[in-house]
C-alpha cells in the first residue's frame, strides 16, 4: 500500500490489509488522480493463497494472489480491469481524457500490435476510439471472431451492432452521450424469474370487470397523490385531475423528445413554472439551514452538458426498446438517469415517476388500461427511496467543486459531464423491482380487494335502509374512520333520521366486509 499510502482511503472509500497493491481500475484511478465515482469493485493482490471477495457498503472487495498481478504498463491493468472487473466507461473515459494523447495513443498503438486479434486490445481499442473519436493509424482487424463488449452474462445489453474495424460486438444499453449500465446481480435475477407481469394478469384475472374498473378508476388518483406526496406536497383537486388525465394518456405517448417532454413538463407544474425547454441554468437540491446558508445535497449536471446527456438518454431508451430489454431494468435506467439530470427546473420528480408507468406501459408489462401504484409504495419506502438516489449523489458530491454567490446562485467548476454518461444503475433496477413487486402483490391486490368489499357492503346496505349513494359512501368512510362504528357526533350531524336498528345493522356489515379477520 505504500506507493499510495492514505489515499487508498480517500479516494476508494475502503482500507486494504498491509502490503496490499490495488489493481485495476483501483490502481489507474489513484496513479492518475482521476476524478470518477467509485466503481462497484476495487481489486488488489496481497501475499496469500487463492481469491477471496467481501461486500463493503455495496460494493465488492476483492483480494487476488500475487499470481494475478498485472505486468507493469498502463494497458495491462486495463486488460485486467477488463477481464475481472467489468466495463467502467467513466473511467476509462476519465483516464482518456486525463494522459496526454501523444503519452497514451503510442502505448495503445503498441499494446494493440502485440496482440491484434486479441478479445481485450480489441476491445480498449473500439473503447479509446469510440469514447474519444480519436481514430488510431491502425488497419482494420482482418480476420478473427467478432467478441462482445459487454458479457450478456454479467451485463443487460441492447441489440447487437458490429463494428468490423475492431471485430467487436457493441451491445452497449447506450450512446457515448449517455450510457446507463446495469450488472446481472443476483436480486436482479431472481426479480426475472418471478414473471411479474404474469402474477399481475392472473390476479386480474381473479375480477371481474365492474371491479376492475373501479379499481383502476381510484389507483390513478392513488398514483397522483403519491407522487406528489413523495415532494411533500399536496395538489389541488385541480392538479390531481389534471395529473390524474395525464396518467391516463402515458400509453398514447409517442416517441420522446424535447419538445414532448418539456409540454409534459407544462402539464405537471404550477403554469408560471412551466419551461419552453432543456434548463438554461444551473440548479441544484438542497435545503435551508439558515436565513442565509444553504445544505447542498445533489448538484446535478452543468446546463451545457444536459443536451447532450438527454440526447443519449432517449436513444438509449430506444436501444433498450428494440432488444427488449427486461421492461423494469429500462425503466430503473432511463427514468433514474432522467431525474439525476435533472433537465429542467421544476417537475423533474413526476416525471421521473411518469417515465417508469410509460415504459413499463410500452414494453407490455401493464396490463392495457391498468395501473401499478408504483408511487404509492415509494411513498411507504421514503426511506429506502431517498437511499437509492443518495447511492449516486452521495459520492457524486464528494467529486463535484461548486462555488455560490450571495443569491445562493450556483456555479459548478471544471467539467463535470462525465460524471453523468454512464451511471450504474444496477441499484436502482433492484430497488424498482422490489418496490414494483410490492406493488402487484400488495397495493394492486389490495386495492382491488377493497373495492369487492365495498361493493358488497353497499349491497347489503341497501337492504336495511334505502339512503342516496352520498349517504352510504358517507356512513362507510366515517364508521372505518372510527373502527367500524358510527360516533354519537356523526350520528347527530349527519344520520340522525336513522333507527337505532338500522345503525347497529349497518355498522355489523361495515365490521363483517372490512374489520373482520383484521389486525
Amino acid at each position: 500500500m505504500e506507493p499510495f499510502g492514505q489515499a487508498i482511503r480517500a479516494r476508494l472509500g475502503v482500507d486494504l490489509p498491509p502490503k496490499a497493491e490495488p489493481i485495476g481500475y483501483a490502481r489507474l484511478i489513484l496513479a492518475h488522480e482521476l476524478v470518477v465515482l467509485p466503481h462497484h469493485q476495487v481489486s488488489f493482490v496481497a501475499p496469500g493463497s487463492g481469491k477471496r471477495e467481501h461486500i463493503e457498503r455495496g460494493r465488492s472487495i476483492v483480494r487476488y494472489p500475487p499470481t494475478y498481478a498485472p505486468r507493469p504498463g498502463l494497458f495491462h491493468q486495463l486488460e485486467f480491469a477488463l477481464k475481472y472487473e467489468g466495463v467502467s466507461l467513466e473511467i476509462l473515459s476519465a483516464l482518456f481524457e486525463k494522459v496526454p494523447r501523444k503519452t497514451l495513443e503510442p502505448q495503445l498503438l503498441d499494446y494493440i500490435q502485440r496482440r491484434p486479434t486479441g478479445q481485450y486490445s480489441r476491445r480498449l481499442w473500439f473503447l479509446y476510439e469510440f469514447l474519444t473519436g480519436h481514430r488510431l493509424e491502425l488497419p482494420d482487424v482482418a480476420s478473427g471472431n467478432y467478441v462482445p463488449l459487454l458479457d450478456p452474462q454479467v451485463y443487460f445489453t441492447a441489440t447487437d451492432e458490429r463494428s468490423r474495424r475492431h471485430r467487436v460486438i457493441n451491445n452497449l444499453l447506450g450512446t457515448v452521450d449517455c450510457c446507463p449500465m446495469v450488472r446481472r446481480t443476483g436480486k436482479l435475477k431472481h426479480f426475472a424469474s418471478l414473471e411479474l407481469a404474469k402474477q399481475a394478469s392472473r390476479l386480474m384475472e381473479e375480477y371481474d370487470a365492474d371491479a376492475l374498473r373501479r379499481a383502476v378508476n381510484y389507483l390513478y388518483t392513488k398514483e397522483t397523490r403519491s407522487s406528489f406526496a413523495i415532494e411533500r406536497e399536496k395538489p389541488s383537486p385541480d392538479r390531481t385531475e389534471r395529473y390524474v388525465a395525464l396518467l391516463r394518456r402515458v400509453p398514447q405517448w409517442d416517441t420522446l423528445d424535447e419538445a414532448t417532454l418539456t409540454d409534459i413538463q407544462n402539464q405537471t407544474v404550477d403554469p408560471r413554472f412551466a419551461e419552453t425547454g432543456y434548463r438554461q441554468g444551473q440548479n441544484y437540491i438542497g435545503e435551508t439551514v439558515s436565513f442565509t446558508e444553504q445544505k447542498v445535497h445533489y448538484l446535478p449536471p452543468r446546463p451545457e452538458d444536459v443536451p447532450s446527456l438527454m440526447k443519449g438518454l432517449l436513444a438509449s431508451l430506444e436501444r433498450m426498446a428494440k432488444a427488449h430489454v427486461d421492461p423494469i431494468v429500462q425503466a430503473a435506467a432511463v427514468s433514474f438517469v432522467f431525474v439525476l439530470i435533472h433537465p429542467f427546473l421544476d417537475g423533474n420528480g413526476r416525471l421521473h415517476r411518469l417515465l417508469i408507468h410509460y415504459i413499463l406501459s410500452r414494453s407490455g408489462f401493464t396490463p392495457q388500461g391498468i395501473i401499478f401504484p408504483v408511487s404509492s409504495v415509494m411513498l411507504q419506502k421514503r426511506s429506502e427511496y431517498d437511499a437509492c438516489l443518495e447511492s449516486f449523489s452521495a459520492p457524486l458530491m464528494q467529486q463535484v467543486d461548486y462555488s455560490h454567490d450571495e443569491d445562493w446562485q450556483v456555479t459548478v467548476k471544471g467539467k463535470t459531464g462525465n460524471l453523468y454518461r454512464a451511471i450504474d444503475c444496477t441499484r436502482m433496477a433492484e430497488d424498482l423491482y422490489a418496490w414494483t413487486e410490492e406493488t402487484i402483490r400488495t397495493e394492486f391486490r389490495k386495492e382491488l380487494e377493497f373495492i369487492v368489499r365495498y361493493r358488497k357492503a353497499r349491497e347489503q346496505m341497501e337492504q336495511v335502509v334505502d339512503m342516496p349513494d352520498r349517504q352510504l359512501n358517507l356512513f362507510i368512510q366515517v364508521a372505518l374512520q372510527n373502527k367500524g362504528r358510527l360516533s354519537a357526533t356523526k350520528r347527530a350531524s349527519h344520520f340522525a333520521l336513522l333507527a337505532d336498528a338500522e345503525v347497529q345493522a349497518l355498522e355489523e356489515i361495515i365490521q363483517e366486509q372490512f374489520l373482520k379477520g383484521s389486525t
